[in-house]
């Protein structure tokens, strides 16, 4: 009987696992005679639609080549669109530069032509920063922020711990935000071909007319948006229908891994709707993927990332770290943010880049909880509480911490502290004075990190690839292979190696792809379900 049930388990495996490839077999046949790329028009032009937040890390690959206009949608997107049509004109248009205008508008002042709507905006005013400090809202309210810091720059907290804004923090976050809008002013003054001076003497007349905008330089045509298209003809041509057809570049040559770690830093793997947090369990995978991968002449790592976990860090640069003892050499870009964590995993780069205005560095640590035991008490709720050993409870929201508890938590911290202090001094070859004076919680930009030594260089994807050819002998104009890891199975051999393997978690991952074009689309727009697990206590964020 035994064998029997046995036998009727493993028929029905078998019989799901077939009709699941069946309908994988099928889907993915349609999707394969759905995609066939569109030939080009002969005249066209193509379209960046920069309406809304542009994700760092691309969505599920497979996606793409089934609807590639709509899976366009993250930053290497954009970068592979225009490093294919460089060299041709290049012409933004907006109805109005509002709100948060310096971005928007930066970016627009490095085309060769800008065009607003006549009733538009362009209210490029300044840089602005606001943190809210809520201790006395906690007060009022019975609870009680219990943090600690390593040290006076580490603000994360503050804004619970703190009734105003400390010196420490003040003085930091100016320094950011001078370093910021001086990189705006100098880029726009550059583009437009005015001095600083007038840039600034304008920003403080804003926000300016469209009228006011063109007679003083800052754009240069007022129209509609179907007027600024037909100034320059051509048939409207999206960013995945060009890149589908034309195809990206680095596509032969020599291959280079690129891996993401985008998001905030967890422990765990994410699973497929993992968008927006970095996990410890996903990012190894893709970097034993590369190590398994005998053809990876280079890893090129880009991060992204406020930080979070301490432990989940160290996991992610003792992978990096394998990468370089492998005796293939690590470029590490930094996006809008590699802070903390996300500088930690970094530190095994040979090369590290950051953007100008890349939030870097922020070597500290914080950890601590709110207690709502007046709370509790004002709403006569009383707490039952059995507690084997002496700290059970060290990090329960009923009650405040303990002498003895606070001190272990300060002893933890001491402990990270010195060991990401150490870590960062061995791999940039400071003094212990040195880091002294570059960390303690301190943020930096990341042209203020180029200058002090935190980064190498600033620079973005481009300079990652020049310095990949430069670390593995080749010359500047040497083909490269760019491929994503991990890879994602993209083809009905892959389906059929996972029945083969009895890999049942691809399989319905395949399919998952293929079928769930709602979910991934949510997935992707950010609308999505997202789980969220918080390990509480020790962050390096």
């Amino acid at each position: 009987m035994r064998r029997i049930i046995f036998g009727l388990f493993a028929g029905v495996g078998v019989v799901t696992v077939l009709f699941v490839a069946v309908i994988a077999a099928a889907v993915w046949w349609w999707a394969d005679t759905f995609t066939k790329a569109e030939p080009l028009p002969d005249t066209f032009v193509l379209k960046l639609a920069f309406d809304g937040p542009i994700d760092e890390a691309p969505g599920i690959e497979p996606l793409a080549r089934v609807f590639p206009e709509l899976a366009a949608n993250d930053l290497i997107d954009y970068v592979d669109a225009l490093d294919r049509a460089s060299g041709k004109t290049a012409v933004a248009y907006a109805d109005s530069f509002e709100s948060t205008a310096n971005g928007p508008y930066y970016l627009a002042s490095a085309f060769d032509r800008i065009w607003l709507q006549p009733s538009g905006l362009l209210a490029l005013t300044g840089l602005q920063m606001e943190f809210p400090f809520a201790a006395g809202l906690l007060e009022h309210l019975g609870l009680q922020a219990e943090f600690e810091q390593r040290y006076e720059y580490k603000g994360a907290a503050a804004f619970l711990t703190e009734s105003c804004m400390p010196p420490a923090l003040r003085e930091n976050m100016t320094r950011v935000a001078e370093s910021i809008f001086g990189q705006v002013v100098s880029g726009i003054a550059s583009a437009r071909r005015m001095s600083g001076s007038t840039v600034t003497t304008l920003v403080d007349r804003g926000p300016l007319l469209a009228s006011e905008a063109l007679s003083n330089g800052f754009v240069d045509s007022l129209g509609y948006e179907l007027e600024a298209q037909r100034a320059v003809p051509g048939r409207l041509v999206g960013t995945g229908r060009y890149l589908a057809a034309a195809g990206r570049p680095h596509g032969e040559g020599a291959r280079v891994a690129l891996v993401y770690l985008d998001g905030e830093i967890q422990r765990g793997s994410s699973g497929i709707s993992g968008r927006g947090r970095a996990t410890s369990g996903d990012f190894t995978d893709a970097i034993d993927d590369v190590l398994e991968d005998d053809d990876v002449r280079a890893l090129i790592l880009r991060v992204s990332s406020p930080g979070g976990s301490y432990v989940a860090s160290d996991s992610m640069r003792h992978a990096v770290n394998r990468v370089r003892d492998s005796g293939r050499p690590v470029i590490v870009s930094f996006g809008d943010i590699a802070a903390s964590g996300g500088y930690f995993a970094a530190l095994p780069g040979d090369h590290i880049l950051a953007h100008p205005a890349s939030l870097t560095g922020s070597i500290g640590v914080l950890g601590g909880k709110i207690s709502g035991s007046d709370l509790l008490d004002s709403w006569d709720v009383n707490v039952g509480r059995i507690q084997i050993g002496e700290n059970a409870g060290i990090f329960s929201m009923s009650r405040p911490f303990t002498d003895g508890q606070r001190q272990r938590l300060r002893r933890i911290l001491d402990s990270i502290y010195q060991d990401f202090t150490e870590r960062v001094a061995t791999a940039r070859r400071l003094s212990s004075d040195e880091i002294d004076a570059l960390a303690r919680g301190r943020i930096w930009t990341g042209e203020d990190a180029a200058r002090v030594g935190l980064v190498d260089a600033v620079g973005g994807y481009a300079e990652a690839l020049q310095l990949v050819r430069q670390s593995i002998g080749l010359p500047p104009d040497a083909p490269l292979e760019r491929v994503r890891y991990p890879r994602d199975p993209d083809s009905i051999d892959a389906l059929f190696d996972a029945v083969r393997e009895s890999d049942i978690e691809t399989v319905f991952k395949l399919l998952a792809i293929a079928t769930k074009y709602k979910d991934v689309m949510d997935s992707i727009a950010g609308t999505g379900d997202r789980v969220q697990s918080r390990a509480p206590v020790f962050v390096i964020d």
